[in-house]
């Protein structure tokens, strides 16, 4: 093995998509194809796979330039990443342009996880000229980086390259224009620890895979393993705070009284913030006023339709009304409560927080579902996962038992919501002892609510979980206190340190 390491420089994988877009009979009409062709060739290094999930042709009718957040749930193209080395990868996602294409890359929206870019915006680097098949593609020996990322040790992940055209492209610009690549993802082992920047300061990855099942720091452990750690979410690679935090604090403005504390990045680029005191939120707060159905469990319920992955419920905040309401049935009373405090206090912050993902995971866990409470009990996910130490912070559609999805609960696409279970967990809170001390930068005097259902029965009616220094249950119609969870657009900029004597001030 140390022979071969003295030997490996750079490794390169090379797969192939071909995308295509041409429009039909109107400029209303597109037609997209994903198509894999070629084998994958990996040149060195057994220890590191590739593979491509999208196998055969993936066909959508009827595409035309759309807003990005409808680009971003288009369907992927998905990459399986398998890191069985004893060393973390970093990987280059790269477009290579063919030279026939006559959509001009200002119009071509791409993301491969992280913020979605117009592809002329996107880095450029030297063509790989040694690569089979990209004879015909790439401008000037130019190809485009649309992302990057590490592949950490004995781990596999996805990545999903998503392509759309650009809302702002005119029919004159669009119209009967053709844009062809190829993908290719360029990858080097590291000897160093991976670093990702925030807010124009470097953090540290820590690459080992945290104990789920304790809390953390303890009372009898060091706090040598905080940091920040990297995982996947539904929209990529996504990097979370854990343990003994001091440099995350954040102000939306020099002037604002509110004091947030980062949690983690999200997949998508935008940064998720978590009030730090409960004085400056909402007060204290019933999640919902009835308990007598399962539904209340729901952040909404009596949805419209259901909220799952592809199609989340969301709610926009636009000019002190909710509106481009999708899917939502009924709010929970913390939900207009959470969006009435939004309006009054981060309304001129508006345009600075993200529209994007919240989690309210009904799906089944186990128990009985019976259509009434007189003598079932039924635990949702959130519960299984903090009994056996598996979190995710990828979120589940909300499945009944039956595989049927549920009218309440779900994915959602929001301005304002609350923390998960999952990402308490992953900062070290935990379920079971021994328990977080205060050094925890989530760890507080008090209790305060997530949004994370925990069950359902006849003697405890509906519990949600909570936390003070670590998980429990609560019945949801109790006042607790609340800090609100919102999400920094990825675009923003700051000063500051990050410290609490000096915190990130949005500019």
């Amino acid at each position: 093995m140390k022979e071969r390491k003295r030997k490996i420089t750079t490794i390169t994988i090379i797969g192939i998509m071909l995308f295509s877009c041409v429009a039909t009979l109107s400029y209303a009409l597109w037609e997209r194809l994903f198509t894999q062709s070629d084998e994958n060739k990996i040149t060195t290094l057994d220890c590191f796979d590739i593979k491509y999930t999208g196998g055969e042709s993936v066909a959508l009718n009827n595409v035309i330039p759309v807003p990005d957040e409808e680009g971003r749930n288009t369907t992927p193209y998905e990459v399986t990443i398998e890191n069985k080395c004893d060393t973390t990868v970093k990987y280059n996602v790269i477009l290579n342009n063919s030279k026939n294409s006559t959509l001009n890359e200002t119009h071509v929206k791409v993301t491969s996880g992280g913020e979605a870019k117009l592809l002329s915006d996107t880095k450029e680097i030297e063509t790989n000229t040694s690569l089979d098949g990209l004879d015909n593609y790439t401008t000037n020996n130019k190809s485009k980086v649309i992302g990057e990322g590490y592949s950490l040790p004995k781990t596999t992940k996805k990545v999903k390259v998503r392509t759309w055209i650009d809302n702002a492209t005119t029919i004159e610009e669009g119209q009967n224009k053709t844009f062809t690549y190829k993908i290719t993802i360029e990858a080097t082992p590291m000897n160093g620890k991976p670093t990702i920047n925030i807010f124009n300061h470097e953090y540290e990855i820590r690459t080992e895979t945290p104990d789920f099942t304790k809390g953390y720091p303890t009372s009898t452990s060091g706090d040598e393993l905080s940091g920040l750690y990297m995982t996947e979410d539904d929209d990529g690679d996504t990097y979370y705070f854990r343990g003994k935090v001091e440099n995350n604090y954040v102000k939306l403005s020099q002037n604002s009284d509110l004091v947030w504390r980062i949690v983690r990045v999200n997949g998508d680029g935008t940064i998720r913030l978590i009030l730090n005191e409960k004085e400056q939120g909402p007060g204290d707060l019933e999640f919902n006023t009835d308990d007598s159905e399962y539904k209340y469990a729901g952040y909404t319920y009596d949805n419209i339709s259901p909220c799952t992955n592809d199609n989340p419920c969301t709610s926009n905040f636009n000019g002190n009304n909710w509106t481009n309401s999708t899917n939502i049935g009924t709010s929970s009373n913390i939900k207009g409560k959470l969006e009435e405090w939004y309006k009054t206090n981060l309304g001129e912050y508006n345009n600075k927080i993200a529209l994007t993902r919240f989690c309210n995971d009904t799906s089944y866990g186990s128990g009985t579902e019976d259509a009434n409470l007189s003598s079932s009990y039924l635990n949702y996910n959130p519960i299984q996962r903090l009994e056996t130490g598996k979190q995710t912070l990828q979120c589940s559609d909300p499945k009944k038992q039956n595989e049927e999805n549920r009218d309440y609960g779900g994915v959602y696409k929001l301005k304002i919501g609350l923390i998960t279970t999952d990402e308490l967990v992953a900062s070290g809170i935990s379920y079971n002892s021994p328990y977080a001390i205060e050094t925890n930068y989530l760890v507080k005097k008090y209790n305060y609510w997530t949004m994370s259902p925990s069950g359902c029965a006849s003697d405890w009616k509906l519990t949600f979980m909570l936390s003070n220094d670590h998980i429990s249950d609560n019945n949801i119609q109790e006042k607790v206190s609340v800090l609100p969870v919102i999400n920094l657009k990825s675009d923003v900029t700051v000063t500051g340190t990050g410290t609490e004597q000096d915190p990130y001030v949005v500019q």
